[in-house]
């Protein structure tokens, strides 16, 4: 990503103004079985058994090649537990609320450079 850019006159450069979540570090709450764009890193905020999708094409629930692989369990009530993977979905499990709940699941989000 370019850090300057040509002036109105077309012969300086000027700063590119950074705005935006691309140019900074940011975290986000995705709904459960939800595809997004792949984390840094994931948080497990709430006690459940969670799996984590890895490819967007098996993480659409109803299709017959829905994958989720599931091997997180948080029973601890120690607080939030980081997990250095980086799926494209997740979903709870276990449980009543089978799916999961919006904040159950943080995608962390780090800019490097």
């Amino acid at each position: 990503m370019p850090l300057y850019e040509a002036d109105s006159s077309g012969r300086k450069q000027q700063p590119i103004a950074r705005t935006g979540t691309g140019f900074y570090s940011h975290a986000t709450c995705p709904a459960h079985s939800t595809i997004t764009k792949r984390p840094s890193y994931v948080t497990v905020n709430l006690n459940g058994t969670y799996a984590f999708a890895y490819s967007s094409a098996s993480a659409a629930l109803g299709t017959s090649t829905t994958n989720y692989i599931t091997g997180s369990v948080v029973d601890d009530g120690a607080g939030p537990i980081r997990l250095d993977i980086s799926p494209v979905a997740w979903r709870q499990v276990d449980g009543a609320n089978a799916g999961g709940d919006v904040g159950d699941i943080t995608f962390v989000y780090v800019r490097v450079g």
